[in-house]
């Protein structure tokens, strides 16, 4: 089983629901749609839900998709706040941490209201 998503589009918020298998190219797909889909609607506030993700990355695959993410929101100019909800072992917050540490404005958070109340601390 991929990866799916919801999407919603309301009050400048992407809000984003993964389920299903997390894996490093899944995850990247996801992300790299999500962070298009967000430009295209001139959004730079997204919200990933991955508490219905199942699975678990290797500590280099995690790195990889950190820098990975960080690398092509750069390449292409894009510039959201990114908050994701998720818990271990699914999601643990080294690739946010890895992708942080490249710019990218970024946050690990354990439910959708903690998420909420970071971006809401982002202006515009």
């Amino acid at each position: 089983m991929d990866l799916n998503i919801a999407v919603e589009l309301k009050e400048g918020l992407l809000r984003v629901t993964a389920s299903g298998n997390f894996t490093l190219d899944a995850a990247l797909r996801l992300l790299k749609e999500v962070c298009d889909t967000a430009t295209e609607k001139q959004v730079d506030k997204i919200l990933v839900n991955g508490l219905a993700m199942e699975g678990a990355l290797p500590t280099l695959d995690r790195y990889q998709l950190g820098a990975e993410i960080a690398a092509y929101l750069k390449q292409h100019g894009m510039n959201h706040r990114l908050a994701i909800v998720g818990k271990a072992p699914t999601l643990n917050g080294f690739a946010v941490r890895v992708a942080e540490n490249r710019g990218v404005t970024t946050a690990m958070c354990s439910s959708e209201q903690e998420a909420l109340n970071w971006l809401s601390a982002w202006k515009g």
